[in-house]
Order: structure tokens, then sequence, then C-alpha cells
């Protein structure tokens, strides 16, 4: 489980700024939007949604933590040796071009809260250092200043071993998993648990959910998810096949691509969605299937997409990761999303959930769906630099209207549009 995420001096987040999901004295909606965690004391919110203008750097947030995720599980591998390191440094001041970049993670496996970060430029690993809290007190696993790496007593003793064969590129926890160090293993698999994926139903999206779709038990949660959501039908179905002579001569398929396709291993897969077919007396009396996305709306294709990684996170109290998550959703459907991960029932292993919006009437007051240490705004400044606060942080008031306030612009985070006379398309 997730419990904070720091970032400085990437993409447009030039100052520290830091997610944080340790929920605050805040009294609303405890029953429901927090999960008790193993840890004496710590609490976690169970979703988080950022606002903000396009460009204010929401994106960019969930961009931090795919690259630290990414870089933390792959660095160590032969493939990334020679390669440079793909970080971006907030680039629009003279500032911070040629100082690394921060990232830290702090989060909790298996009844253990660990912080770990690393300081990396381009080229290089500046520092690197992680620890582990145990009853309440922190104690320091490992330290590196560049090439110099310090282990302690309470860190594994045959990682003293693996110091000098890390690459200056590469980070020791990554080295230290590759080569079955308990603790690097253990904070792998966890860091593994969080999960990013883009809400424009892209594809690694649609496949994942598809390959849960094999899974007999695993379909069943996935069918129960539609249902709930009374698109049409409540059934789906999975048919994989491969591309013959026969049906690619038919459909006038070129020869140099017919060989390309017959030559290729690649399986072919059509998700049909059952529907009933009713008499004049509105009798059931057959069915039929469409093609999901063929026949069927973009955001129904979403919404089935979407429920492989929401299914999985609630079932392994993961952390998603979603980006442009309402886009093409029915505003009752994301609610319904929400309160999946808003639910003792349906989510007893603090599964969280962080997405990035720009459906205001998800802070509805009335709909009482986020408490305000949930809700994120993001905002940019004239030199471009991002900044986050709560609005527990903004110290914005219990019986505050979020939505119409949030519409208003008092709590920033929404576009400066120019208006009326002040709006000149054609000015010379």
């Amino acid at each position: 489980m997730l419990v904070k995420f720091t970032v400085e001096n990437y993409l447009s987040f030039k100052n520290r700024m830091t997610i944080d999901f340790t929920a605050t004295s805040l009294t609303e909606l405890r029953d429901t939007n927090l999960h008790q965690t193993d840890l004496k004391n710590v609490t976690l919110l169970k979703s988080m949604v950022i606002y903000g203008a396009n460009s204010n750097g929401k994106s960019n947030l969930f961009k931090a933590i795919k690259f630290a995720r990414k870089f933390i599980l792959n660095s160590s591998k032969d493939s990334q040796s020679d390669e440079p390191i793909e970080v971006q440094p907030f680039c629009l001041s003279t500032e911070t071009l040629e100082k690394p970049s921060f990232f830290e993670l702090v989060f909790i496996h298996e009844a253990v809260k660990y912080r770990y970060g690393f300081l990396v430029d381009d080229t290089e690993i500046h520092k690197e250092w992680l620890y582990m809290t145990t009853k309440n007190k922190e104690q320091l696993l490992f330290e590196r200043d560049f090439q110099k790496i310090t282990i302690t007593k309470k860190y594994d003793a045959a990682s003293s071993n693996l110091t000098s064969i890390t690459r200056k590129n590469a980070l020791f926890l990554s080295v230290c998993a590759q080569f079955n160090i308990p603790t690097g293993m253990a904070i792998l698999k966890a860091l593994s648990g969080i999960h990013y994926i883009s809400g424009m139903q892209d594809r690694y999206t649609v496949n994942f959910t598809i390959d849960m779709m094999d899974d007999p038990e695993k379909k069943k949660y996935i069918d129960n998810f539609i249902a709930n959501a009374d698109l049409g039908f409540t059934e789906t179905k999975v048919e994989r096949f491969k591309l013959t002579e026969e049906i690619l001569e038919k459909g006038n398929v070129p020869k140099e691509i017919r060989k390309m396709i017959l030559e290729s291993d690649e399986e072919n897969v059509v998700v049909s969605t059952k529907h009933i077919i009713y008499d004049e007396n509105n009798e059931e009396i057959d069915s039929i299937y469409f093609n999901l996305f063929v026949s069927e709306s973009l955001g129904t294709g979403k919404y089935v997409a979407l429920s492989g990684p929401i299914i999985d996170a609630l079932i392994h109290g993961k952390t998603l990761i979603i980006d442009e998550f309402d886009a093409q959703l029915h505003p009752h459907l994301s609610k319904a999303i929400v309160e999946f991960f808003n639910s003792a029932e349906n989510n007893p292993n603090g599964a969280q959930l962080i997405f990035a919006s720009h459906n205001p009437s998800l802070i509805n007051s009335k709909r009482r769906l986020f408490r305000r240490d949930q809700i994120i705004i993001t905002e940019k400044d004239p030199f471009g630099v991002t900044t986050m606060e709560s609005l527990y942080d903004k110290k914005i008031r219990k019986d505050a209207s979020f939505e119409k306030d949030y519409l208003e612009g008092k709590y920033n985070g929404i576009p400066d549009l120019k208006i009326g006379n002040e709006l000149q398309l054609f000015k010379k």
C-alpha cells in the first residue's frame, strides 16, 4: 500500500511535492473511505482524485510515479547497462537543468513500513537510501553516495557482495532483488503492486482485461462488475482464433500482407457482449452477441476494459493509478467505480485508487464521495511550476460547496480563459 510519493525536479515539478495517503484527523467518511493497516496508528485513504486545468501537471504526477516504479524494477537488467537514464528534469529554469531529480516512496509491505528513494540524473545515481519502520522507530538499512554504498546490520548481510558490481546507472535495490536478496525482492514485489493505466482505452488495458477473462473465477467478478453498470448486457464472451488463408482471401487482403499475417504467431481476439432477443410480447426467445469494440459505445468499451485492472486491484489490494479516468464515462459510472474502492465489502484488502478528473460533479457536496484530504488541486504558476494542495491543506470548510466553488475558481486549478471582448481570435 502506498503511503506517500514525493518528487522534485522532474517534468513540471521544480520544487519538492508530495501526495500523502495518510488519513488526516477529519471525521467525515471514516467508516467507508479509510483503511486501517496492520500498523498501529497508520490509517490510509482508499482513493484520491486530482483536479486541475489542462497542462497543470496531473499527468506529470502519474508519469513521475510510473518512471520511479519502472526504473526500480528494471534498472539492474543487462539491457539497461549502456542506456542513458530516461529522467527529465524541470527544463524551464537554469537552476534545475543540471541538477538530479528526486524520487521517494513510502509504502507498507507485510506489516512493515519502508521509505525508499533516490537522486538521479541521466547518467548515474547520485544518492539512494532505504529505511524501515518497526514499532514506530525508523531504522536505516542502506544508503548510497554515488558508488559508495553503506549497508547497516539491519539489512541482508549477503548484499555486501553486490556493492562492487552495482553499475552507476543501476539502483542497488534493483541489483539486490536480481540476486535474490530477500528484502530487495520483497520491496520490488510491493512496488509491482502499483499499477498505472491510461484511461483512454489503450491496448495494454484491454489485453490485461481479456487475459483475466480467461480465468473463470475472475471472469465471474468482471461480469458482476459489468452487470452493476446497467449497460444492456450482463455477460461477455472471449473468442481467440488465428486468421486463415481462406478468411484473408475472402476479405480481399493483399497477398503481401496476407503472407505477413499468416507467418506471425499473433492470436486474434474478439470480445462479445450478450444481448437478449425478445418477441412481439417482449418474451425472451433467443440471444445474440455483439462485438464489444465495434457495436458498443466508446464508453461501454472503456468500462469493460477498465474492469480487469479494477478487479485485480480490489482482489490483491493494489494501488491503481488511472489517467483520464472519466473520459467517455457517464458520471454515474465514474462514481460507482470510486464507491467500489470506498467500500468495506468490495475492498477488504485496502486497494487504492488515484485518478485525474475534469468532472467536478464527483466532488458535489451532496454526493459525499470524498473527504477533503482526498481532493487534490494542481496549479501551475507563470513560470511553469506545478504545485499540489488538498482541500484539507487549503483549510476548506466541511460544509463548503466543493463543486460550485471549484468551478468558480475559489480553489484555483481551472483554466484562466479570456472572455467577451478580451478574446480576440483574429487579432492582427
